[in-house]
């Protein structure tokens, strides 16, 4: 980056000497240093309005977390317009959205985020760029502040990639649903790069810009590197390698870290971008490097006796699912929904190769000297193939775990939780639904219903979860009512084979009478004994998933918490069925609605 036109300490004195008086200059300056501290700030206050936001809500979650909500409906128009207002702007920021190319779509509050961020930034860059002679968008302008600009954004990019993110912890998004912000800055700060490039270009270089000379290599190396690094972040290009996109990323962005060092070296802007930044990096890097050890510390003991507890167990579920199950001492803490990093050195193709799954069960009772944690995987090509081809029954695997990450919702407050899984996304609601139990049996009111709804296969899936949801149902309040419901979407062979009648039964409890429809033959369900439980119902086909959030919409008078997991076309049939602001309901009444996508979606 070059500042040589802007003041003297910034090139040789017999350059500056022998050419004439600019009048532009004394316009130029203050706003080459003042423009990108504004975009700084304007940037910084939007991340401050987000987390306060996120604070107030967590507030408010906390306030209303034993209240009991009763019918009827007591409409209250005051009271609750700005109930009405929030809901409404969340149903259209994070529900409806705009398609990018065949299989990928933005929301509008992405959308959003995408032209406001951009604008901002080419705005300050081009803005006030007339000289005092008229010639308007002139390159002495433009071409060094778009380089400040860009490098005052360095240290965002940076922290908007990291797994321990301090914009995550303020803001309550969790940092892989931030990677899509991550990937914005980097291509928006890249167009800012060519800019400043090609600014400098038509201005022409001066003798200390020739190529020759090393900062300006650097200037080359660090622009190279990330235009490669932003096309090799295009999502096709990622997800036909991702394991080796990893790698390449690694050491891209090691390469523009330090490139962009030397060539900010000497021109007073490093404490712009490349020291936030290597230090930004450095830090999560160092904080992983602890949480690998604190948690592992038994592999890297030499005198533990008990390193052969921590192995991991490989169930083989299915020829598409996989269980691991790892134990780790009680001070491994982590929240029902948030995912920890796996790495299986002796089956990883490349040394501390690790991928994130979700945990699929809940803290144990402290006085438990091991934690359990097990994790249903989806096999798909690369690791997770290989893991399938390797497991054994008879076998354990050396496993270092990192973690926990990830924010999941917070469910409290609700008069009404529905979860919402198809397959694998099992691994997301089950923790959901373990933990709502077991706050209810310790008289915590988190919510007064809960509609648990998995799209499988086969019924044989039912058995995965089958020991955890049992031991979770027994000897529940009658102040929570559970329903749940099954689905089985594969083609029957011979649909006549399997007639289904509804039978309506009871229990005990009153509060878990739910219609149960089962088939024909008690056999036929593959010995689950989930099935045989009052509160469960099985269908054959998909869940119609519009009426029965709506139908859960139509009645309730307390907050609603909806939260899915799975493939695209469920996540969008769950968009599609809240999408609509609903105001004049609320006013009379009727529940906001919370939507949480997690997986394949983002946080609504």
């Amino acid at each position: 980056m070059d500042l040589s036109p802007l003041n003297a300490s910034f090139s040789a004195p017999g350059i500056v000497a022998s050419r004439a008086v600019d009048p532009d200059k004394a316009i130029r300056v203050p706003r080459f240093f003042s423009y990108p501290k504004q975009v700084l700030y304007l940037v910084a206050s939007f991340i401050a309005l987000v987390s306060l936001s996120h604070f107030i809500s967590l507030a408010y979650r906390y306030a209303i977390r034993n209240r009991v909500y009763s019918s009827p409906r007591r409409p209250s128009p005051f009271r609750r317009f700005p109930i009405a207002v929030i809901d409404s702007l969340r149903a259209i920021a994070f529900r409806w959205t705009v398609p990018i190319g065949a299989s990928y779509t933005l929301n509008l509050a992405e959308v959003g985020m995408t032209l406001g961020y951009t604008g901002v930034l080419l705005s300050w860059t081009f803005v006030n760029t007339t000289t005092t002679l008229g010639v308007k968008v002139e390159p002495h302008y433009y071409a060094n502040r778009a380089a400040t600009i860009a490098a005052s954004q360095l240290p965002i990019m940076t922290a908007l990639g990291m797994r321990n993110n301090i914009i995550s912890w303020l803001t309550g998004i969790s940092f892989d649903k931030l990677n899509y912000l991550h990937r914005l800055s980097a291509r928006v700060i890249c167009i800012l790069v060519w800019i400043h490039a090609g600014g400098r270009i038509t201005i022409g270089l001066l003798d200390d810009e020739a190529i020759v000379n090393r900062w300006v290599q650097c200037g080359v190396l660090a622009g190279t590197t990330l235009t490669l690094l932003c096309i090799l972040t295009l999502r096709p290009v990622r997800e036909r390698n991702y394991e080796l996109f990893l790698i390449i990323h690694f050491i891209f962005v090691f390469m523009f870290l330090l490139a962009i060092y030397f060539h900010l070296t000497g021109r007073v802007l490093t404490y712009y971008g490349a020291w936030p930044s290597m230090i930004i990096w450095g830090l999560d890097r160092f904080l992983r490097l602890v949480n690998l050890t604190v948690f592992n510390f038994g592999y890297l003991n030499p005198w533990s006796k008990t390193s052969r507890d921590l192995d991991a167990s490989v169930e083989v579920l299915s020829p598409r699912f996989l269980k691991v199950t790892v134990y780790r001492s009680k001070h491994f803490h982590w929240r029902p929904g948030q995912s920890a990093y796996l790495t299986f050195p002796s089956i990883s193709t490349f040394p501390f190769q690790s991928h994130p799954f979700t945990i699929s069960t809940i803290e144990s009772d402290a006085s438990v000297p091991h934690q359990k944690l097990t994790f249903f995987i989806r096999v798909r090509a690369g690791f997770t193939k290989t893991l399938m081809q390797t497991a054994s029954s008879d076998s354990t695997y050396k496993v270092f775990i990192n973690g926990p990450y990830s924010s999941p919702p917070l469910l409290m407050g609700f008069q009404s939780v529905i979860l919402i899984a198809g397959g694998s996304g099992i691994a997301f609601t089950l923790p959901l639904l373990l933990d709502v139990l077991s706050r209810a049996k310790r008289n915590q009111h988190v919510c007064q219903k809960v509609t648990f709804i998995w799209a499988i296969r086969d019924t044989d899936q039912l058995k995965w979860i089958e020991e955890e949801l049992l031991s979770s149902l027994e000897d529940l309040p009658e102040s929570i009512s559970i329903s749940l419901q099954f689905f089985i979407t594969s083609v029957l062979e011979n649909p006549q084979q399997q007639s289904w009648q509804a039978e309506s039964t009871s229990d005990v409890n009153d509060h878990h009478v739910v219609e149960v429809k089962t088939p024909s033959s008690s056999s036929s369900h593959s010995g689950s004994k989930i099935l045989d439980l009052s509160c469960s119902k099985l269908e054959h086909g998909r869940p119609d998933l519009t009426t029965i959030i709506k139908d859960e919409i139509a009645i309730g008078t307390g907050p609603i918490s909806i939260n899915v997991c799975g493939t695209d076309t469920l996540s969008d049939t769950v968009r599609k069925a809240i999408r609509n602001p609903r105001p004049a309901d609320i006013l009379r009444g009727g529940p906001s609605v919370t939507l949480h996508v997690e997986a394949f979606g983002g946080s609504q």
